[in-house]
């Protein structure tokens, strides 16, 4: 077991994190850093685009302190160099949490891991927890596919629009087989190439939204970058 993490935890407490902090529901959050940011250079970010890695929200608002990157840095390490002791402690602390009652749980809050593929290598799953929703947003198409297919019955993802994968997009919103998020310039519109826009930014709380919708986001620029038109953000 990593020293460091003998008395520190992984999940956050979701009043900590800005937009986790509005939802309803008690929720709890991981941070990873996204993309190759780990002494492994370890995608975590499997179908990030240039684009969204220029623009991400790692280091947006309060995310932007050292220690706040420092802390991601840790637990990142740890994940891609110790990953099975990684996974049986993030266990531990799900279980506890699981024991507390009904919870949410974004264990994405700027990755993007298969998480019940990893729990699955060591043989867990997210079906243990049947007091929690896990929650988050995807590029992978076909992390949604098997959300959709096998389900464990407390898991609600929502697709992420690239700028390059509309077909994606347009595909699970028809067949209502997940919702997908757009992040607009400015304020969201009503509607979004033919599909009904909902306001994301509200809550975090993807599992209460109605199904077959676009999640509008409003990109909030993060410190240090200039803005530059780009397919991810939408204008």
């Amino acid at each position: 077991m990593n020293k460091y993490f003998e008395k520190k935890k992984l999940l956050a407490d979701g009043g900590s994190n800005t937009k986790l902090a509005k939802n309803t529901l008690k929720t709890y959050g991981l941070s990873l850093l996204p993309h190759t940011l780990n002494s492994k250079g370890v995608n975590l970010c499997r179908f990030s685009t240039k684009e969204c890695r220029a623009m991400c929200l790692n280091s947006s608002g309060r995310a932007a302190f050292d220690s706040v990157q420092n802390a991601r840095l840790l637990k990142t390490d740890f994940f891609v160099n110790d990953e099975k002791d990684f996974i049986e402690k993030l266990y531990g602390e799900l279980v506890a949490i699981n024991k507390k009652g009904k919870s949410a749980v974004r264990l994405n809050v700027v990755s993007d891991v298969n998480w019940e593929s990893k729990f699955n290598a060591y043989g867990k799953s997210m079906a243990d927890f049947p007091n929690i929703i896990f929650y988050g947003y995807t590029k992978d198409p076909f992390q949604v596919y098997n959300v959709h297919l096998n389900n464990t019955g407390n898991q609600h993802i929502t697709f992420s629009y690239s700028g390059g994968n509309w077909n994606y997009c347009e595909k699970f919103l028809r067949e209502k087989i997940c919702n997908v998020a757009v992040v607009f310039k400015g304020t969201p519109p009503a509607e979004y190439k033919g599909f009904k826009v909902v306001d994301g930014d509200k809550s975090d709380e993807r599992f209460e939204d109605e199904k077959g919708v676009i999640v509008g986001l409003k990109y909030k620029v993060p410190r240090g970058i200039k803005y530059e038109s780009n397919k991810f953000v939408v204008e």
